[in-house]
């Protein structure tokens, strides 16, 4: 049976870790309200589009039907995985992640002619240029270096 005396909080009694002491001047108050893009209620709501790592590669596409899921970074729709150019559709932003990703591999596994290599160097060059008109919707380009400054072995 529930004693009343011990479940009710002890002003005395040090909280443990994790937890905060009840105060006995301000009744607790509600949590925060979630950002709307955290607080989706309902499946009704927009759907949350992201980038995760595939669980089972190769996974028909849960929007379209048609397409197959790749290996590795893979789109999502809520919790279902979705095919590159239903990502691109229904979160282009994301969408365009994944396809410099595809573009800049493809460039890496080419070879060729020195001419093959110029032309593809174009295609990367046009891409990026793209791929930065889109980005610039959102917000300016973010410098990561991969390289220390001094580093001379690259």
């Amino acid at each position: 049976m529930l004693n009343q005396a011990k479940s009710s909080a002890d002003p005395h009694r040090t909280p443990t870790e994790g937890t905060l002491a009840p105060s006995p001047t301000q009744p607790e108050a509600d949590p925060a309200p979630l950002p709307a893009a955290l607080s989706r209620s309902t499946k009704t709501d927009d759907p949350l589009y992201s980038i995760r790592l595939a669980e089972t590669p190769g996974t028909t596409c849960a929007t379209c039907g048609k397409q197959e899921t790749g290996s590795g970074p893979v789109g999502f729709r809520d919790d279902d995985p979705i095919c590159d150019l239903c990502l691109l559709e229904g979160g282009p932003e994301l969408g365009m992640v994944l396809a410099l990703i595809s573009v800049v591999r493809a460039y890496a596994n080419m070879s060729g002619t020195p001419e093959e290599w110029q032309a593809a160097l174009e295609e990367l060059g046009a891409f990026a240029r793209i791929y930065d008109r889109f980005a610039a919707k959102t917000g300016p380009a973010r410098i990561i270096k991969f390289f220390r400054e001094n580093d001379t072995t690259n």
